[in-house]
């Protein structure tokens, strides 16, 4: 915990820096998975957006949700909409 301060100035470089950030991130897959999880739990994404991002179907992130007994959440109008907009990329 010492070095918590590295963090927080990765924080600030990756304002600065967002793609070199972006890519350091997506090197490291479980890094990767528990930002998405984080991002899903604030709300910020949508189930749909966060298995596109991982690479897996809703139905897999499901499952992984489950097994760390994270809610799934109803979907709002967003949601759907993003859902709507992954569907018609495939």
């Amino acid at each position: 915990m010492e070095d918590l301060w590295i963090v927080k100035e990765f924080e600030k470089v990756a304002e600065l820096m967002p793609e070199k950030a972006l890519r350091l991130i997506k090197k490291d897959p479980d890094l990767l998975k528990e930002i998405v999880i984080s991002a899903y739990l604030d709300g910020i994404i949508s189930l749909g957006k966060a298995a596109e991002v991982l690479g897996v179907t809703r139905e897999e992130l499901m499952e992984e949700f489950k097994k760390r007994g994270i809610p799934i959440r109803t979907p709002d109008r967003e949601d759907v909409l993003s859902e709507v907009e992954v569907i018609t990329c495939l």
